[in-house]
């Protein structure tokens, strides 16, 4: 027997075990990859929804008291109004 075929038939075991392995590993790492792409896909769609409600909140917060804030002025106008008929004679 000659000892090139003879080292290269006890490497093909090896080799063919390796690039097997490296291609379930890499199988393995872009599986996950895509299932922490669609993870962080779906938390940024929710980051985006929960945005949108507070800033909606926000918005109708200022509407409240800007309503509340004119109302006390318009009851701080009848009430100085009111003290001035009264100081009149």
């Amino acid at each position: 027997m000659n000892p090139t075929v003879q080292l290269s038939e006890t490497l093909v075991a090896p080799v063919a075990t390796l690039l097997g392995t490296m291609l379930i590993v890499m199988l393995g790492v872009y599986l996950q990859n895509r299932g922490n792409e669609r993870l962080g896909e779906k938390l940024s769609a929710q980051i985006d929804t929960l945005r949108a409600e507070f800033k909606q909140l926000l918005v109708e917060l200022e509407l409240g008291l800007t309503k509340q804030i004119l109302d006390l002025a318009h009851r701080i106008e009848g009430v100085e109004g009111a003290r001035a008929l009264i100081r009149t004679p």
